[in-house]
């Protein structure tokens, strides 16, 4: 097995350190190639659809209705550009998964615990959105109608008093964020943790004899 042989290089100690640590390295991509290359496969997708769904959302709000949805297309402009951040540095991070010149054990090791909290921010911040976006286009489309009822005389009706009561949109976010966590959870497992875990359980069964 190729765990086997990455253990007894790792132990050898007749081998000449240099050469030891490229056959090791070897190893490892061989063993790691699976989950890593599928999280940069899996993140660079992210990204793709990123583009594909927010440029064409941000030139519809920019370009209709004479722009005056600008702010909701600035919201989405900056998601974008969080996005983007996080795609960067979490690339560069699995890409020094493996780095030829930094000792492989350890090294894999704290980058594994890193990629775990950019995991976890990645959780938490992408639940965060749905509320936060939900209540930013409301404030946004009730700046809007009331500007327009205001210009035109309009009365307020039920539908109007019920868009204006926050209990109502409480309601509707909670168990939607709620839904839209175990979602989320079940989203990034899949992407992310699985893989995650084979690469930890490789760690482990390499310091174990």
């Amino acid at each position: 097995m190729e765990l086997d042989s990455l253990k007894d290089i790792w132990q050898t100690q007749d081998t000449p350190a240099p050469t030891r640590k490229e056959e090791m390295l070897a190893l490892l991509q061989r063993k790691s190639r699976g989950p890593v290359a599928r999280m940069q496969y899996n993140l660079t997708r992210e990204l793709a659809i990123v583009i594909i769904t927010y440029v064409p959302a941000i030139l519809f709000l920019l370009l209709s209705s004479h722009g005056q949805f600008w702010g909701i297309a600035l919201l989405l402009f900056l998601l974008g550009a969080f996005f983007g951040v996080y795609y960067y540095y979490k690339q560069r991070l699995l890409k020094s998964m493996l780095c030829v010149s930094c000792e492989v054990r350890s090294n894999l090791a704290r980058q594994v615990t890193i990629l775990k909290r950019y995991v976890r921010f990645y959780l938490i911040a992408g639940t965060a959105m749905l509320p936060l976006t939900a209540l930013f286009t409301w404030l946004v489309l009730d700046y809007k109608l009331n500007a327009v009822h205001s210009s035109k005389g309009f009365h307020t009706g039920q539908f109007f008093a019920l868009y204006h009561n926050p209990m109502v949109w409480l309601l509707l976010i909670i168990p939607l964020t709620v839904a839209f966590y175990h979602v989320n959870v079940w989203y990034i497992h899949k992407l992310y943790g699985k893989h995650i875990k084979n690469l930890e359980k490789m760690l482990w069964e390499m310091n174990t004899e």
